[in-house]
């Protein structure tokens, strides 16, 4: 945030609205913020804690940009701009994504970039580029990222059978080993998945595994398959994807107890007002869907019940016991 200005408080006329937020500074000139904007979570909370002058940082999403990350990312002629190096059009949305989630905590995204930047080849950050593209690419707290794996039952790779992918297995060989030609699909390196080709790959008879590797370990995307899987030299297994459904993008599992942490605050705002409201549990947890919400009531033994609200425009969400 600028602090080179003495902090307006002065409160601002605000009203909420349907996934929309308006306020009116001093002047009367109001300004609409809608929740598909990446300066939107944050200017929602310092609303409800009378934080006027974050609301006044924020009100503009470049300016919201700029304070999230310290400075360090800039924006000229629309363009978004790392220490002066324009950046890619899929790093960027990255960091876009973050933040629109309300994740504010941008340091895995600088520490990412930073990986990315130090992969000591110029075409194999350039393919990164197209793979960091898929959905369901989180970033780790230390700047890594999570990929997928299908593999056998019993945790083996598929292609040799001789690498054991149970969870906390890491596996690495030296990175002139792995081919980075992207004309080659099936060849030599380690290979991971986007959700949709490792969930494929995997089969009903296999196993879906999460797992991390760093940006500087990317060696190749082949063309092939819409670019749905790179090779790289190191990676490290980090869960098992029971569900088979993607994690959420932008951070990771929000420290792996994302669905305690949502089933306690539905549980909480149930026990004391009846009922949840979808719209009030994805500003807690942005980007979480009425699927992973009933998946997480029903594996903590209750039984969802939810209904849709013409009045309230939005989804009520309640639980009882099992």
């Amino acid at each position: 945030m600028n602090n080179n200005h003495t902090p307006n408080n002065k409160p601002m006329l605000y009203q909420f609205g349907n996934s929309r937020i308006t306020v009116v500074d001093e002047d009367g000139s109001p300004t609409t913020i809608t929740s598909d904007q990446i300066n939107y979570k944050t200017v929602y909370d310092a609303v409800l804690q009378n934080q006027w002058d974050v609301v006044r940082e924020n009100i503009k999403e470049e300016v919201a940009l700029i304070n999230a990350t310290r400075g360090a990312v800039s924006i000229r002629d629309n363009k978004i701009f790392y220490h002066d190096e324009e950046l890619h059009n899929n790093a960027s949305k990255k960091l876009v994504d973050l933040i629109s989630q309300g994740l504010t905590d941008v340091d895995r995204w600088l520490l990412f970039i930073d990986k990315l930047m130090d992969n000591p080849s110029y075409n194999s950050r350039e393919q990164a580029y197209d793979f960091i593209a898929h959905q369901g690419m989180p970033l780790t707290k230390e700047g890594n990222l999570v990929g997928y794996k299908g593999v056998r039952d019993d945790y083996k790779d598929k292609y040799s059978g001789k690498f054991d992918n149970s969870v906390g297995q890491e596996h690495w060989m030296m990175r002139s080993n792995v081919d980075d030609n992207p004309n080659n699909g099936c060849s030599t390196g380690f290979h991971v998945g986007s959700h949709e080709y490792a969930d494929s790959w995997a089969s009903s008879d296999g196993r879906l595994m999460l797992v991390e590797y760093s940006p500087r370990d990317i060696v190749s995307v082949p063309d092939e398959h819409l670019h749905g899987k790179l090779r790289v030299c190191r990676y490290k297994v980090i869960d098992e994807c029971h569900t088979r459904r993607p994690v959420q993008d932008g951070a990771y599992g929000y420290d792996q107890d994302t669905d305690t942490q949502i089933f306690d605050f539905i549980k909480d705002k149930v026990d004391n007002h009846g009922n949840a409201w979808l719209e009030s549990v994805q500003l807690e947890f942005p980007s979480v869907s009425m699927e992973q919400i009933i998946d997480t009531i029903e594996e903590n033994h209750h039984y969802p019940d939810v209904s849709w609200c013409s009045h309230a425009n939005d989804w009520r969400i309640s639980m009882t016991e099992a």
